[in-house]
C-alpha cells in the first residue's frame, strides 16, 4: 500500500509540473524576458545586458557561467528560460544541441577588437598594420567565411589545429594572446591545439611581427587583469568595444561587427 501511495504521489507531482509549464506562457518577443530568469557568460556584454533587461531583479533572476555550455545546460534543464550572448556562437549550438531557438529580435550590435594593457601605444599601432594589411587584401574576410561555413554547417571537425602556423622559433621572440577557448567559432580547444577567427588572425598578425604566437586560454572575466599585469601581451576572445572597458586598457580598430541575441528552448518560443 506504501508502494503504490508512493508512486501516486510520484505520478501527481509529474502531472503537476507538467500541467504548471504548459500553462506557462512561451516567450515571444524580447519584452518576455524582463520578469524571467536568464543566464549569460560571466564579464560579457550579453551579462550587461541582461542586467539591463532584469533592472532591480538582477540579482534574483540572472545566473552567470564561466562557460557557455554550462548556460546550455542550464537552459535545457529549465533552470533558466533564455542565454544572453552572441549570436556565432549560439548558432553553433543550434547546430550540437537539439531543440533550441533564436529569438528574432537582436539585442544589441557591437564590434570586436583585440585588448592591451594601457599605454601600450607601440603594439597597438603594430597590430592596426597587420589588421589593416589583413582587411586590404581579402584575408580577414577568409578567414571569417571559412569558419562561419564551417560551423553553420556543422562541420568544424575538418579545420585541424596543427594546420595554423604559429610560426615557432619566430627571431622577434613571443606574442602572448589571452583567449577564452569556449567561444566558437572566434576560439575552440581542439585536443592540445586551438582552432578559430581569432587564432587564424593572431596567427597571422604575429607572423607579419615576425613573432611566435603563444596562447594562454583562461576565463573570459580574468583577461581583463591578464592584460593589464603583463601576463599576456594581447586579448582576443570575441571582445565587445565599451566606454568602460576602454577606461582600463586600449583597443585595436575593429575586426568584425557582431549580435546579441537570446537563445532559448524551441518548444518555449512562439515567433
Amino acid at each position: 500500500m506504501k508502494k503504490f501511495f508512493a508512486v501516486l504521489t510520484v505520478v501527481f507531482v509529474v502531472a503537476l509540473c507538467a500541467c504548471a509549464f504548459a500553462d506557462e506562457a512561451k516567450l515571444k518577443t524580447v519584452d518576455d524576458l524582463k520578469n524571467q530568469k536568464l543566464a549569460a557568460q560571466r564579464g560579457t556584454t550579453g551579462q550587461y545586458i541582461a542586467e539591463d533587461l532584469l533592472g532591480d531583479n538582477k540579482s534574483l533572476l540572472l545566473t552567470t557561467y564561466e562557460k557557455y555550455v554550462d548556460a546550455v545546460a542550464a537552459l535545457r534543464q529549465g533552470k533558466v528560460r533564455a542565454i544572453v550572448m552572441d549570436e556565432m556562437p549560439a548558432r553553433r549550438f543550434l547546430n550540437e544541441v537539439e531543440g533550441l531557438a533564436i529569438m528574432e529580435e537582436v539585442l544589441s550590435e557591437e564590434s570586436y577588437a583585440i585588448g592591451f594593457r594601457k599605454g601600450n601605444t607601440e603594439l597597438v599601432e603594430a597590430v592596426n598594420k597587420a589588421l589593416a594589411e589583413l582587411k586590404a587584401d581579402g584575408t580577414l574576410d577568409k578567414i571569417l567565411e571559412k569558419y562561419y561555413s564551417t560551423f553553420l554547417a556543422g562541420d568544424s571537425s575538418s579545420i585541424k589545429p596543427e594546420e595554423i602556423d604559429f610560426n615557432k622559433g619566430a627571431k622577434g621572440g613571443t606574442l602572448v594572446v589571452g583567449t577564452e577557448a569556449g567561444f566558437a567559432p572566434y576560439e575552440l580547444k581542439v585536443g592540445s591545439g586551438f582552432i578559430g577567427i581569432d587564432i587564424e588572425m593572431c596567427a597571422l598578425i604575429a607572423k607579419k611581427l615576425d613573432k611566435e604566437l603563444v596562447i594562454e586560454n583562461m576565463n573570459f572575466d580574468a583577461l581583463p587583469m591578464a592584460v593589464s599585469t603583463n601576463k599576456v601581451d594581447m586579448i582576443c576572445a570575441g571582445m565587445t568595444v565599451t566606454e568602460e572597458r576602454k577606461e582600463n586598457m586600449d583597443f585595436s580598430e575593429n575586426y568584425v561587427n557582431a549580435k546579441q541575441i537570446a537563445l532559448v528552448r524551441a518548444d518555449d518560443y512562439e515567433k
